[in-house]
């Protein structure tokens, strides 16, 4: 009889209970979520219903931390360039060069940076507005910022720029999609880019990255500028080694730092002339057979702050010259 009994409890309590997987985030608010929702109610002026309200509607999104774990710019290079490296996108890179020809212009004119490079970047990240991205940012960058095992720092305090962006520009936070790790726009800035570095290049005052091509393109030659960009500066160039013992500078970052005339001295070759007084750095990518050695400049640097892959900004630097070449001949 005991046993029946317990055994019809349990019953009625698996019938009342829902699945773990299916309880909304709320029921387990962490002390940072109290935090986070503090801060922006403290020091941003947001009402704390509106608050509460909005992040208890949330649930982890699993895709986004399993789509985290294995991002493509983790592949070898010589796997990685074969996604970004095809004719369709050198194609589509040189149509949308040819139909925005003005503003590219427009842009190396005030920034500095080469149409390619711009067009490029627009190409690498979206196919030039085809896939800007299907996840709800909000629910990504509260995904990344609680609950994913790496970064919450830095994703909390974009979650924290995407209420600020949307609020700003009167966006819906349930309405704007990206990609899985809360990227926006043609160009894919993360918030606190779009709110720091996207411009109004067409002036009609406002910032569109989705649907206005002028500020697409004046954004991402403003990203690079304030990084760092040099007018007419070497980006990278191809390289090798003399001495075994070179291979040692690829261990001192990315970041220029020495001068071609002191890596010179220290065993790296330049397939391409250069002054001696312009700082670099030495890198090596995973060819197919073998390692690729090359030079980088302040130019390559400012691509990495883009995104911090190596894969990311050589594959940038070479769908670029790809798109120029095909466009000028």
């Amino acid at each position: 009889m005991r046993n029946n009994l317990l055994s019809l409890f349990m019953v009625m309590l698996a019938v009342s209970t829902p699945m773990i997987g299916s309880i909304p985030d709320c029921f387990a608010r962490s002390d940072k979520l109290e935090g986070f929702i503090n801060t922006m109610v403290t020091d941003h002026g947001f009402d704390r219903d509106y608050m509460n309200k909005t992040l208890d509607s949330i649930k982890t999104d699993y895709r986004v931390l399993k789509a985290i774990k294995r991002p493509s710019t983790a592949k070898p290079w010589h796997e990685f360039k074969e996604i970004f490296l095809s004719n369709n996108r050198t194609d589509k890179g040189v149509s949308f060069w040819k139909k925005n020809y003005y503003w590219l212009q427009q842009a190396k004119n005030k920034y500095g940076v080469p149409p390619e490079i711009v067009v490029s970047i627009i190409g690498v990240e979206t196919i030039y507005g085809k896939r800007v991205g299907i996840f709800p940012v909000l629910d990504s960058l509260y995904t990344l910022g609680f609950k994913a095992s790496r970064r919450n720092k830095f994703f909390r305090g974009e979650l924290k720029h995407f209420f600020l962006l949307c609020r700003e520009n009167n966006f819906d936070v349930a309405d704007v999609k990206g990609s899985f790790a809360g990227a926006v726009g043609m160009p894919q800035f993360m918030p606190s880019s779009y709110r720091a570095y996207a411009v109004d290049f067409d002036k009609n005052g406002q910032i569109d990255l989705w649907n206005s091509l002028p500020d697409v393109i004046g954004s991402v030659a403003n990203y690079l500028n304030v990084h760092g960009w040099e007018r007419d500066k070497p980006i990278v160039f191809r390289s090798s080694f003399k001495r075994k013992e070179a291979f040692q500078l690829t261990k001192l970052g990315v970041k220029p730092h020495m001068k071609v005339s002191d890596l010179k001295k220290q065993g790296v070759y330049f397939t391409d002339h250069v002054k001696d007084s312009e700082e670099a750095a030495v890198l090596w990518l995973q060819g197919k057979k073998k390692r690729e050695y090359w030079v980088s400049f302040k130019n390559f640097y400012a691509i990495t702050r883009y995104n911090r892959s190596l894969n990311y900004a050589m594959v940038v630097h070479q769908l670029a010259q790809r798109i120029k070449h095909r466009y000028v001949n």
